[in-house]
């Protein structure tokens, strides 16, 4: 089923590719002739039937893109491609005045600037799903996690979001996730229609004063302008850039909605297994206090061990040789946060903690100096009792794994990790120590805290949401990957800002120059001022580490 899924996803994904691949080759071939012919001064008899025809055909080959994006503006749901299909039809209406008016021959064909916005346009498309189809092969070649993120009610910790990690279970649709959400369309939802609005009288009272050639020219020159090279781009350079990162640390966004739900984060949700594996633990005494109850004290401890998950529970059982398909069953069982576990068994209670537990109880624990010593170069250490008896102590130890230690090197003050545990001996302090995040939050949450995690991840489970990411790590190991993704958001933000800013500048000094000469603005005006405005999106782009 796996092969099939990514059979399927792929094969959407490589046809998009071929189709986006051949979009771009007529939409540039037709910008490369309409610049050349323009070049050599042409009668516009010439430009007219050329640009025409060429409208024509690239609106023919990109009808799914142009149609889509000339038909979301009635619907106030714009695309990146909304201007660009009006830019095709206002040089098709320019190119038809140049064949059929004689007055116009002073005017200039805009159409290079619109068949390279339609080509920038199909060739970003082109390298986003180049992009998805890179994921794809990742995903499909390794172990993978799900991240997901939820809101979450901990005032007392300051935490109102936070993102958990968990193996895959089904695997979304990737190709559609992916494509879904774009800041640039999310923030000109406005600005589209008012900006054709705009053009419309401007153009109108152009022609007015000029004459209808003057209307045609300013028209086609406006739009020109509003298709702005940088239209697909502001979201999809940065967007691809940082992609190629993440898949270094074996992480894949699934477009910017995942951009936008990690905008927020700052607190990661990690189990004490993450932390710490179980090949990162390791026995280092185990001493019986009851000879009479040995084999109790044993199997006791595996079978709470093992039922709380602990992640010394594997190498418990295996030091001491318990079969884990024979141990008792724990009828019931209470974590109490820096004390242990109180359970039953075989209708016996049973304490499985530390010093603190068994002074609560009235029991007296080994002598603290005697305790102090086996405990010291970070060992821990859990008392056994059963129904009051103290049977048997254990002294073990947890160690860090490397690479999530230099993971977790990254994170910095304006990060939380809550670690959920039922191991007395895992606190804060000792998670600061051996990961070395002394200035890092670390929380490990209460019975309360622990029901609000649990009530986010049964809502995710039970809305059956689409993952935020996808990664190959697990725990601390994602931090990286969801920093970058947080600062990818204002990087795409400003990128669309400056797309915008540079449209608005573009329309007002292409407007002045037709007011004081009508004649007067080019083809080389528009090409050059779209090229220049696309530098400091490039420059976001190929600077950002």
């Amino acid at each position: 089923m796996r092969d099939n899924y990514f059979r399927e996803q792929y094969n959407i994904a490589q046809a998009s590719k071929d189709a986006f691949g051949v979009k771009t080759t007529v939409a540039a071939f037709a910008a490369v002739l309409t610049a050349v012919l323009a070049v050599l001064g042409l009668p516009p008899l010439v430009n007219g039937i050329a640009g025409l025809a060429l409208s024509v055909l690239v609106f023919v080959f990109c009808a799914q893109e142009m149609g889509d994006g000339l038909l979301s503006i009635f619907y106030m749901r714009p695309s990146n491609d909304s201007l660009t299909s009006v830019a095709l039809i206002a040089t098709a209406i320019q190119s038809l005045v140049l064949i059929f008016t004689a007055e116009d021959q002073a005017f200039h064909t805009f159409a290079p600037a619109v068949f390279i916005s339609v080509t920038i346009s199909m060739l970003m498309k082109y390298f986003f799903i180049c992009e998805i189809i890179n994921n794809l092969n990742l995903i499909k070649n390794s172990k993978t996690f799900v991240v997901n993120t939820g809101d979450i009610d901990m005032h007392k910790r300051a935490i109102d979001r936070v993102c958990i990690v968990n193996p895959v279970v089904k695997f979304p649709n990737v190709v559609d996730t992916t494509y879904e959400g774009d800041p640039s369309e999310e923030k000109i939802r406005i600005f589209v229609p008012a900006t054709c609005g705009a053009i419309l009288v401007v153009s109108m009272i152009i022609g007015f004063i000029s004459g209808f050639g003057a209307f045609a020219s300013a028209f086609a020159a406006l739009f020109a302008i509003a298709s702005s090279f940088a239209a697909e781009m502001a979201f999809v350079l940065p967007y691809i850039a940082e992609q190629r990162r993440l898949r270094k640390l074996g992480s894949v966004l699934l477009g910017y909605d995942s951009i936008e739900a990690m905008r927020d984060v700052e607190t990661l949700v990690v189990s004490d297994r993450d932390l710490f594996p179980a090949k990162k633990t390791k026995m280092e005494r185990f001493r019986f206090r009851d000879k009479e109850k040995m084999a109790d004290a044993v199997e006791f401890t595996a079978a709470i061990l093992l039922e709380s998950e602990s992640p010394f529970a594997p190498t418990f059982v295996a030091e001491t040789g318990c079969d884990a398909e024979r141990l008792p069953p724990v009828d019931d069982w209470r974590y109490m946060k820096n004390y242990g576990i109180l359970a039953h068994i075989y209708g016996d209670e049973v304490l499985v903690g530390n010093r603190n537990m068994l002074l609560s109880y009235e029991i007296m624990p080994l002598p603290q100096e005697t305790e102090a010593a086996l405990t010291s170069t970070n060992r821990s250490m859990i008392y056994t009792v059963i129904n009051g008896t103290l049977v048997s102590y254990t002294v073990f130890s947890y160690s860090c794994d490397p690479e999530m230690k230099r993971a977790a090197e990254t994170v910095g003050e304006d990060f939380s990790i809550i670690a959920t545990t039922n191991d007395c001996n895992i606190t804060e302090i000792a998670i600061q120590k051996l990961y070395g995040l002394n200035n890092t939050k670390i929380v490990v949450p209460d019975a309360d805290e622990r029901s609000l995690i649990n009530e986010v991840c049964e809502h995710i489970e039970e809305t059956d949401a689409l993952p935020d990411m996808i990664t190959t790590k697990n725990a601390i190991g994602i931090l990286s990957s969801v920093r970058k993704a947080k600062k990818l958001a204002s990087v795409v933000n400003m990128s669309v800002l400056i797309k915008i800013a540079s449209i608005i500048l573009g329309l007002v000094l292409t407007a002045i120059a037709f007011f004081i000469d009508s004649t007067a603005p080019g083809p080389i005006w528009t090409v050059l001022f779209n090229a220049i405005w696309s530098l400091p999106v490039l420059f976001l782009t190929l600077v950002r580490k």
